[in-house]
């Protein structure tokens, strides 16, 4: 399942874990919380995903302080996403003070469907925990065909678009100047959380999507993106395509597994279903 590896150093070893290994752990720690089986299965997979794209602050590292949270009342483990507030092309989604992972990924799901009838669609998703790692909903998004924003109280605007067929999508996460940053904080503070002043809410994410269909053939944008990308690369200085780092570190991490530090390791077996102390 999975085996220490020496990390550079005599005396420190870290845990290499394959993929599919650390969901299932992250699951059983889930479970035993309290978690019905298909939401621990789904937040479980998102956290992994994060691990394998690189962005280890949204990974299964997560875990303790969610069980904490748990413990304490703030999360509901058994809360189920609702959709509400639907008008034409926008919705709203209330995560009931769930986790944040499956209210994002309702909000997902329900932009998609509404940009393939209306062109574009806007979600918000608040009243639920952190909804981890941004960029994974965008992606989502853009490898079905769609443009995807996500912004998030206190993140970087994350975007994604398609690339051609079996390239990994175009995704980015862009700093914000001082202008950017107060418009997210207000749209995603306000919008999901009225009432509340923007940096006591929770949740605070607006994700739009942008069906490519509406506005222009699929396949033609797939070219002129993909023509795109090669202008980047071929540049006199070149300039790194979004997203290919990130799929690179995801494909690696795949085959090879998921390398995890020891504190990190240690907190997992600490956990009631985590796994046993190698």
């Amino acid at each position: 399942m999975f085996r220490p590896v020496e990390r550079g150093c005599p005396e420190g070893y870290m845990t290499v874990i394959h993929a599919h290994d650390l969901v299932a752990i992250a699951t059983k720690v889930l479970l035993a919380a309290g978690t019905p089986r298909s939401g621990a299965e789904a937040v479980a997979a998102a956290l992994v995903e994060a691990d394998l794209a690189g962005q280890e602050a949204y990974g299964v590292r997560r875990l303790t302080p969610y069980v904490e949270m748990i413990t304490a009342g703030a999360i509901d483990p058994k809360a189920v996403p609702r959709l509400g507030g639907v008008r034409a092309a926008a919705a709203v989604v209330d995560g009931r003070r769930g986790f944040g992972e499956l209210a994002a990924r309702a909000a997902v799901e329900h932009v998609r469907r509404l940009a393939r009838q209306y062109g574009v669609a806007s979600a918000t998703v608040g009243n639920c925990g952190d909804v981890g790692r941004l960029g994974g909903y965008v992606r989502t998004l853009a490898a079905e065909g769609a443009m995807g924003v996500a912004l998030c109280r206190g993140r970087p605007l994350a975007w994604a678009a398609p690339r051609a067929a079996g390239r990994p999508p175009l995704v980015a996460e862009v700093d914000a100047d001082a202008g950017l940053t107060f418009m997210i904080e207000l749209v995603g503070g306000l919008l999901t959380e009225p009432g509340q002043a923007t940096r006591e809410a929770t949740g605070g994410t607006v994700i739009v999507a942008i069906d490519v269909a509406a506005f222009r053939p699929v396949d033609e944008f797939r070219q002129h993106a993909e023509r795109f990308c090669a202008l980047l690369t071929a540049a006199a200085t070149p300039v790194a395509v979004p997203g290919e780092a990130e799929a690179a570190t995801r494909a690696s991490r795949v085959r090879d597994g998921i390398p995890m530090d020891d504190d990190v390791w240690s907190e997992l077996a600490a956990l009631p279903g985590g796994p046993a102390r190698i």
